[in-house]
């Protein structure tokens, strides 16, 4: 089966509604993701609780109905590899490590690791966000590249509007590692939603 990698966001027809009907509620595109939409969810507080990260997994558990786990895991860019390292930054080569992955699923003899973020707004900080999760996807090809595996995959959600007025340049590097692309994912929730049964089948 062929595993699409791109973003590619249908438009809403309804534009007005913040929520969805199925039974994954309040999952919408992230085009419409705007930092006013978000203050009004009622997950939302304060930006300074974590609570855009803990909306993803609460959400994630309900599309795949696993529990999805910090791992505490990163990419070593000097070998390639993934290993547990809680603190880098303790260490002189503490930035040839990654970022770490937010969240682990094994299912099926497959690992499936996440990285999530949640981008609104414009602005210097919003476009560094996601230019170190550029260089995170970058790293995740590397990795498939030295190691030849074929049951690791990477999905890394994007949500907020800011995350879809940028998502050509993710389509861009995937475009560039056609070789790997059936591993590595950049979907918002929207996306991911409709495409898990797809990516691990």
């Amino acid at each position: 089966m062929n595993k699409s990698t791109k973003l590619v966001l249908e438009k809403n027809n309804n534009t007005d509604t913040d929520t969805d009907t199925d039974t994954n509620t309040d999952i919408i595109s992230s085009e419409y993701q705007t930092k006013k939409w978000r203050k009004k969810q009622d997950w939302y507080k304060s930006g300074k609780h974590n609570e855009c990260e803990k909306y993803q997994l609460d959400k994630i558990k309900a599309i795949t109905n696993f529990e999805c786990k910090k791992p505490n895991e990163r990419i070593y860019k000097m070998n390639n590899t993934i290993s547990f390292c809680k603190n880098p930054y303790k260490n002189d080569d503490g930035f040839e490590w990654t970022e770490d992955f937010d969240g682990k699923i094994i299912l099926n003899n497959s690992t499936y690791y996440f990285n999530l973020k949640f981008v609104c707004d414009n602005g210097g900080a919003q476009i560094r966000t996601l230019k170190e999760v550029y260089d995170f996807v970058k790293a995740q090809f590397n990795y498939l590249s030295q190691n030849k595996s074929n049951n690791i995959y990477f999905i890394n959600i994007l949500d907020g509007d800011t995350s879809y007025k940028h998502m050509s340049k993710f389509n861009y590097i995937i475009d560039k590692n056609k070789e790997y692309k059936k591993y590595v994912y950049v979907y918002d929730l929207d996306r991911f939603k409709k495409n898990w049964n797809k990516i691990i089948n």
